[in-house]
This record gives structure tokens, C-alpha cells and sequence, in this order.
């Protein structure tokens, strides 16, 4: 195989194992190799002699020698440069969606056009539909003027209403001394109407000694702040101390001043005032009246207030309640009107003490007896009960350390002429005096086991006696005898209200007699003809 090599400047021969001649050609640009076998010993072509002179010009260029056997593997010569890179490999699969990132800073507001004047609304009514811009009505002023588009459809449609704020007031409760006089505002309602709206809040005190407003200087109970006053807000409660000693003149002035932070609302006041509540008086209940005379039976139709002339003797009972914290009691009496004036009674005494009764407490079954028929009053003196006019009254009267007297009335009692009907030997006439008259009137039928009668009649006499008794069988010799207030005469006598009688009594005519208590008065008096007259049977008087 041939071997050229340009310009050799070195060329080395050697023999290896196996008969192998190894021949090795370098020149100052490169260097090769060649093995050869004993066959191609003679196929070396070497260009040019090595001369120690100067080269001499280039001879012609010998034959290509054969191929020599590769040789073997050189050390590794330096990295080569990159090779171009490869195409894109396919696309993988999508990841999961990563987190949201943090918001950015708000952009700059944008401009805004602004009208630059007013307009006055022109939407007349057609054929009766009434036209609006929102709140302005035909012929409003729109103030559009400084507002932009969308500010101007929020004021069309946003009507600012001013605040209607109103509260309550009690107390102050009636009182002594001045560190009671505690006034309660209840029901606080600032009235805020704008929704989303605030505002600020006063309340104010002044004392005045009239209902009208006062001008005078206000003092300051509370302030609210915008936390408070906000829409919807109500129900707030004050409780404040005015120090003022209890006065009949005293009016207590309250004004809530609120303002509603809403453009265009203005400033709105509620005023009220209260003045002391009313004296708690003391409570007299259960007022009872009876009659108390042991000595004479009562006539029939008797009650405790209907009663016959004279018979004035009593007890009256009653209970009394304090019912006042600032005023203490001090006592009670009973008084009796004497012509149409109430006079104490002092005797017998009517004072009842009681300044040691608690506020809340009662004091129970307060008594007064009077068991004679005379009784001495203030201013008066002694009065005798059975010669005042009916009715009769009486009243209980509590006297308190700060207020007004109080006082409850008894049932007033009423007296009536009594009639009555009994049996006697005596045969009077109409000649008779008036001691003899007295005297069958006085006894009443003493001897006739109770058939008798006397009884209280409210209606007028005769007429009102109706029909008496069924009287029983009585003894011989024994009258009936009728005695009646008044100087009318019977017309109609009745035997067991169908036979005519009137003809078979005798009309004696009118006396002056004292009843069982002693009050005189003018009686008519009828005696029967006859004794024995009646047998199981009544009268029917008209």
C-alpha cells in the first residue's frame, strides 16, 4: 500500500513479532504509520530525499501505494465542538393549576365627566300620569351641577330625610328631699331614617316652673356619638338625678337635639317635660258603720244605714295603707258634719297615731265607738246626734307630715219614722191627752206575747205600711191600735185586703209622741171599734 507523506523530515523502520515490519514516515504537518509483511516490503514511495542542504525543488509525485492495515487506536484526541441542537420533543402532560397570586394595587381613578350646571325638570303631567326624575318633580331645580352621571342618579334617587327623633319621660317620683327627684328617659329614638346614614346626639335638662319651652340655659345629660346614632337605633334609657327639692311649680324640661350626617338634612330637636308624679295618698278602705245601741231593739227594716229617728249610736272601723316613701303619716281622726261643715269629734276621742306605721304597711280595724246620742266636735261643742238632720255623715281624714289631707267617706245614715201596730185594754178617744196616747204608744202591746209591730218605712205614710201583720187570736177586752208619722189620714182599710174596715176604727186624730229614743214627732192614731176585732187575719193600709 502506498504511503505519501508531504516533506518528511523523519522516517524510522522497525520489525515487530510475527515478521511484521513496522515503518513510521513524519514530516513537520504530520505523521504516518504503515505495517508490512515481508511481501510488501517493497511498496514504500517516499516524496523527496532528506538532504542536510537546503530542500531542492519538489519531484514528481510517486504512485499511491497500496492501503496499509488500520492501525490502532490513537489516544482521544480533544472534545469536539456541540453539535446542533435537536428538535423539540413533544409536549408533557399540563400541571396542576399553581395558587392565585395576591392582588395587584388598585389601578388610578379614572376621569370623570361633571355636569356644569343645573337643569329645572320639565315632565308635565299627560293625560294624568305624573312624571318624576327620581325625587324632583316638574318644575324642580335637578342640581346636577359638580356631579357626575352616577352621582347624579344616587342624589335622583337617594331622598335625604331629616331625623324625627322622640323619647319619653316619668318621674320625677313625688318627693322630700332632693336626692329623690330622679327623672327616667325612656324610649330614646334619635329617628336616624337615612339608611346606612349616622349621626351625633344630645340630651338636655333645664327646670322651669312652666309647661312652655324654657329659653334659659341647658345642661347636658348625655352626648352620643356615630357609634350610637345610626339607623334604626331606639330604646336607649337615661336615668338622671335633678337635685331639686320636691316644688308644687316645678317642671322638669328634656330636648333631644340630633344631627344626621346624611347632605341635606338639618338639625331636629324633640322636647318634652314632666313635672312631679302625684302624691301617693295614703289608702282608708274597708269603711265600715254599725249600730251599736244594746239597750233598745231595733225597729224591723233597721240596717246600718237605715235607721230609725234617734237611734244614732255607732261603731265605725276602718283600715289605713301608707302608701307615700317620702311622707310619713301622723295620724287620723273621724270627723261628723255639723250643718255643712266637718267638724273633729274629740269626744269621745277619734285620733288614731300613726306616725310609726312603715310605707307599704297597713294599719288594720282602726275603731271609734259612740254609745252615747251626744258627741262634742272641734269649733262646735256638743252636739246631739238625735236632733241633726238625716242623713248623718261621717268621714275619717289622714294627716301626712308633707302632703294634703286625705280623707274617705262612711255610708252616710239614713232615718226614717217608724209605724207601728199593737193590742191594748185602753179605750182611747179622740178626746184623749196626749200623756194617756203616750202612754199605750210606750208600751207597745207589752202583755201581747209579741203580737205586734213596728217597722221602718222609707215611702210615704199611710200609704206605704201596705199590709201588716196575720195577727193571732187576742186576749178579751184588747183594741188595735195604729200609730203612723204624718197627719194624712187612711182612705182605704182592708180586711185581709178584700173587706172593706175602715169604718170599724176610730181616727183618734194627730199627737205629738216620742219615739223609743226620745225624738218626738206627730203621729195619726187609729183604735178599732171593738176588741177582739182581728182573728188570723191582716190589714191592708192605704
Amino acid at each position: 500500500m502506498p504511503l505519501s507523506v508531504d516533506q518528511p523530515s523523519k522516517i524510522t523502520v522497525s520489525s515487530s513479532t510475527g515478521g511484521l515490519i513496522n515503518v513510521s514516515v513524519v514530516s513537520t504537518t504530520e505523521s504516518k504509520v504503515i505495517n508490512l509483511t515481508q511481501v510488501a516490503s517493497n511498496n514504500i514511495t517516499v516524496a523527496g530525499a532528506i538532504g542536510a542542504g537546503p530542500a531542492g525543488p519538489a519531484g514528481n509525485d510517486g504512485a499511491d501505494g497500496a492501503d496499509g492495515a488500520d492501525g490502532a487506536a490513537g489516544p482521544a484526541g480533544p472534545a469536539g465542538a456541540d453539535g446542533a441542537p435537536g428538535a423539540d420533543g413533544a409536549d408533557g402532560a399540563p400541571g396542576a393549576d399553581g395558587a392565585d397570586g395576591a392582588d395587584g394595587a388598585d389601578g388610578a381613578d379614572g376621569g370623570q365627566v361633571t355636569f356644569t350646571q343645573n337643569y329645572v325638570a320639565n315632565m308635565p303631567t299627560v293625560l294624568g300620569v305624573v312624571k318624576t326624575f327620581g325625587k324632583y318633580k316638574n318644575g324642580d331645580t335637578i342640581l346636577a351641577n359638580g356631579k357626575t352621571a352616577s352621582e347624579l342618579l344616587v342624589d335622583a334617587f337617594t331622598d335625604a330625610v331629616n331625623p324625627t327623633p322622640s323619647f319619653s319621660l316619668s318621674g320625677p317620683d313625688w318627693q322630700h328631699p332632693s336626692n329623690a327627684s330622679s327623672v327616667t328617659v325612656s324610649s330614646i329614638n334619635f329617628g336616624i331614617a337615612n339608611q346606612g346614614a349616622t349621626g351625633t346626639a344630645v340630651l338636655e335638662y333645664q327646670l322651669a316652673n312652666t309647661q312652655s319651652t324654657p329659653t334659659g340655659s341647658w345642661t347636658t345629660v348625655q352626648s352620643y356619638t356615630s357609634s350610637e346614632v345610626t339607623f334604626g337605633a331606639s330604646n336607649l334609657s337615661k336615668v338622671y338625678s335633678t337635685g331639686e327639692a320636691w316644688a308644687s311649680d316645678n317642671v322638669f324640661h328634656f330636648r333631644l337635639r340630633v344631627t344626621d350626617s346624611t347632605s341635606g338634612t338639618t338639625e331636629q330637636t324633640a322636647n318634652e317635660f314632666t313635672t312631679a308624679n302625684s302624691f301617693a295618698a295614703p289608702t282608708i278602705s274597708d269603711k265600715q258603720i254599725t249600730r251599736s245601741n244594746s239597750t233598745i231593739s231595733a225597729a224591723t227594716g233597721t240596717t246600718s244605714t237605715t235607721r230609725e229617728y234617734g237611734d244614732v249610736q255607732s261603731t265605725l272601723r276602718y283600715d289605713v295603707r301608707r302608701n307615700e316613701l317620702y311622707d310619713p303619716l301622723i295620724d287620723s281622726v273621724v270627723q261628723f258634719e255639723v250643718g255643712s261643715n266637718y267638724r273633729e269629734i274629740t269626744t269621745p276621742d277619734s285620733t288614731t297615731d300613726l306616725s310609726s306605721l312603715g310605707n307599704g304597711s297597713t294599719e288594720n280595724n282602726i275603731s271609734l265607738a259612740i254609745n252615747t246620742d251626744s258627741i262634742t266636735v272641734a269649733t262646735d261643742g256638743s252636739t246631739d246626734l238625735t236632733a241633726e238632720a238625716t242623713p248623718h255623715k261621717y268621714r275619717i281624714v289622714v294627716d301626712s307630715t308633707h302632703g294634703s289631707d286625705t280623707s274617705g267617706d262612711f255610708s252616710d245614715i239614713n232615718y226614717y219614722h217608724s209605724y207601728q201596730v199593737c193590742f191594748d185594754t185602753t179605750a182611747l178617744t179622740s178626746s184623749s191627752v196626749t200623756s194617756a196616747v203616750q202612754a199605750v204608744y210606750a208600751a207597745f202591746g207589752g202583755d201581747d206575747n209579741g203580737s205586734n209591730e213596728r217597722e221602718i218605712k222609707t215611702g210615704s205614710y199611710p200609704s206605704s205600711i201596705g199590709s201588716t201583720n196575720t195577727y193571732t187570736v187576742q186576749t178579751s177586752n184588747k183594741f188595735v191600735y195604729i200609730f203612723y208619722p204624718g197627719t194624712s189620714h187612711i182612705t182605704t182599710m182592708n180586711l185581709n185586703g178584700v173587706s172593706p174596715t175602715l169604718g170599724a176604727f176610730n181616727d183618734l186624730g194627730t199627737y205629738t209622741l216620742e219615739n223609743r229614743y226620745g225624738v218626738s214627732s206627730t203621729y195619726t192614731v187609729y183604735r178599732s171599734d171593738s176588741t177582739n176585732a182581728i182573728n188570723n187575719q191582716f190589714l191592708s193600709i192605704s
